[in-house]
């Protein structure tokens, strides 16, 4: 029994002393993650509903991505006149009131405050869609503030906090665990917008919305004192507003700097290939499913209901696949480590293509287990959804991450802030820019008309993805040859 005693008091990650910063810090992530999921789930229904989902790409590449340049931009003044403590809940405060703002003022007045501009969509065609966005502004602003919170409150603020709030030792045995657990946040979140989604609940969705939106409001309310806990009782605000250090900053890479560094590497571009990859066959499938989704639940309950069940399915499925992930690895070579993802992926798209091109064929009569095409195709994107999803974190983010290791020093640094650069950012907007580009230039199209060609595009990506990953294996063995990899 000792021995029992001894082995858990040596490799339980939470030493003593630390349980109060561990548990205000992880609720602090946890509802990071939850209030991130609930306005994620909340936008696609209300785009997908209001506006189609034709023009979430646009969303992508004309809302958010230069949102995200002007809010860094802001945050650099911000940073000048604020601390990193009172800028956390300065823009905690910001993002959570908007919420309450849409559902309790704008989004009820909607037909009031939105415009028309559907004579300029017919004279202008290419521009259809940022017409859309601009007229329906309130539904726009939601959407991309949505997404600004993973960036702003996950991605920034939350990883500056505890960052300053652990050190190394400190973040290699509670960072897994908290990361574990704030999976959780995804998965109440399906539960909150499922449960005020419900007809049984009511059944109107604006009142839904307001529901919703208080959720995220009190979520934000308890994030921020806990971090103000920890902060001022636990480990001071000046160590969370960092000491200045004599140490030089490094220089940040620029686009053309990144580009020049990826193009001059072999080893880094492929890396490169593989991000640029993952974040363009992603975006190809999950338009197109959203737009049949958005067919098969045409009532915005009905469609909030059934992405929650997704997100649900995803939760589960992500803290199933890391509690697998580490374990598998430790069991075969990184090369079918880095295969897993793309197999899956392609896998999962193919046969999701291929049902919505049966659609539009128009082929009657058919079913299976009882679903219709239609059901089908939504059934299959939602399974390549949640396991696209689960699998990122177990094993293309590690083989990713692995592929780095052998480098020298300097392409440690500036060969992964390249490929991510290029790769991580460009990769997520390239399937919004072929999707945008496609619907602009095709007269009358939908995202289920050009089904057919994103599949084609979807098919090239993917053997693209599967050829780094046995180039770079090829360049990741000659790095690693006294390693079993």
């Amino acid at each position: 029994m000792s021995n029992i005693t001894d082995y858990i008091r040596n490799n339980f990650p939470i030493k003593g002393g630390e349980f109060a910063k561990f548990f205000l810090i992880s609720y602090a992530m946890f509802i990071t993650v939850y209030v991130y999921s609930v306005m994620r789930l909340t936008k696609d229904t209300i785009v997908i509903s209001q506006l189609g989902a034709e023009s979430i790409s646009a969303l992508k590449l004309y809302g958010v991505t230069p949102s995200a340049v002007i809010f860094m931009l802001l945050y650099v003044k911000l940073a000048n006149v604020f601390t990193r403590h009172q800028l956390y809940h300065i823009l905690n405060f910001f993002f959570i009131s908007f919420a309450v703002l849409f559902a309790f003022v704008l989004y009820p007045r909607a037909d009031l405050l939105h415009f028309d501009t559907t004579a300029l969509q017919q004279s202008m065609p290419l521009f259809k869609y940022p017409l859309i966005m601009l007229s329906n502004w309130s539904y726009s602003l939601f959407y991309i503030f949505s997404e600004l919170w993973g960036s702003a409150m996950l991605a920034l603020t939350f990883w500056q906090f505890a960052n300053q709030s652990h050190s190394i030792d400190e973040a290699k045995r509670l960072y897994p665990v908290m990361g574990l657990l704030a999976q959780g946040g995804m998965f109440l979140s399906s539960k909150t917008v499922k449960v005020f989604s419900a007809h049984t609940f009511t059944t109107d969705w604006s009142v839904s919305l307001c529901y919703i939106c208080s959720a995220i409001f009190i979520a934000g309310v308890t994030m921020s004192i806990a971090i103000y806990i920890v902060a001022v009782f636990i480990i001071g605000v000046d160590r969370v507003n960092g000491a200045a250090t004599n140490k030089k900053k490094k220089e940040k890479m620029g686009f053309v700097q990144s580009l020049k560094y990826v193009m001059s590497s072999k080893y880094i571009g492929l890396i490169t290939i593989l991000l640029l990859c993952y974040g363009s066959s992603i975006n190809l499938v999950e338009g197109v499913w959203k737009k049949e989704a958005g067919i098969l639940y045409p009532v915005a309950q009905n469609l909030a209901s059934f992405m929650s069940e997704v997100q649900q399915w995803t939760a589960w499925g992500t803290i199933a696949s890391m509690l697998c992930g580490a374990f598998i690895l430790k069991l075969v070579t990184w090369r079918t480590a880095a295969l897993l993802t793309p197999v899956m992926i392609l896998a999962t798209g193919v046969p999701f293509f291929l049902f919505i091109i049966m659609t539009l064929e128009g082929v009657d009569g058919w079913s299976l287990f009882g679903l219709s095409l239609l059901g089908m195709a939504v059934l299959l994107g939602a399974v390549q959804n949640v396991l696209s999803k689960a699998i990122k974190y177990s094993f293309f983010d590690p083989t990713k991450e692995m592929a780095f290791i052998p480098l020298d020093e300097e392409l440690k640094s500036k060969g992964k802030a390249a490929a991510e650069v290029i790769g991580g950012r460009f990769g997520k907007g390239s399937g919004a820019l072929i999707t945008q580009a496609m619907l602009s230039t095709v007269a009358g199209s939908t995202l289920i008309t050009l089904a057919p060609s994103l599949f084609g595009i979807f098919f090239v990506i993917m053997l693209a993805w599967l050829y780094a990953v046995f180039a770079l294996y090829k360049e990741f063995k000659l790095k690693t040859q006294d390693q079993n990899v």
